[in-house]
């Protein structure tokens, strides 16, 4: 018996959200994502293409936030086609997926304090995608490094019935 569980690559497709990397792309030694207990959780995301990481560097005290939804809008792509990976091929038939959580972690100079700005942008994007089902609790955080000179790396847990 084939499942017929492409219902959030189709959603992606409609609503124009574009795949920057290729499936189950890893920078490291880990997983993509890790399936447990009806939990899916998707490692940290990076403003990654096929060309490298979208405006690296350290987000500055004064930008206007705007100026960063493209960089938000990839790394949320890219969270969401990893969990479109792991639903894809689970053994089971998913009636029910919830965002429940995610945590955003910002490149930033010291003094910055749009981190909540920035992470709306991650936020929004997976209530349109998902609904109701797409809303979450989150944690927005400034940190002095991330991988790859990385403005922001963005990873999620969620949940299928």
């Amino acid at each position: 018996m084939r499942l017929m569980n492409d219902f959030l690559e189709k959603k992606l497709k409609a609503s124009n959200i574009k795949r920057y990397i290729p499936e189950n792309s890893a920078l490291a030694n880990y997983q993509p994502y890790i399936f447990s207990n009806n939990f899916i959780f998707i490692s940290g995301q990076l403003p990654i293409t096929n060309e490298g990481i979208e405006s690296p560097g350290k987000i500055k005290k004064n930008i206007n936030i705007e100026e960063y939804e493209n960089i938000m809008h990839i790394t949320t792509s890219n969270l969401l086609w990893n969990l479109n990976d792991c639903i894809k091929k689970l053994k089971k038939r998913i009636l029910k997926l919830h965002c429940c959580n995610i945590k955003g972690y910002f490149n930033c100079e010291e003094d910055f304090q749009e981190h909540s700005g920035l992470l709306n942008f991650t936020s929004n994007l997976i209530v349109e995608i998902l609904g109701n089902e797409g809303r979450h609790s989150r944690v927005a955080i400034g940190v002095s490094s991330l991988p790859k000179n990385s403005s922001v790396e963005i990873e999620g847990i969620f949940s299928i019935l």
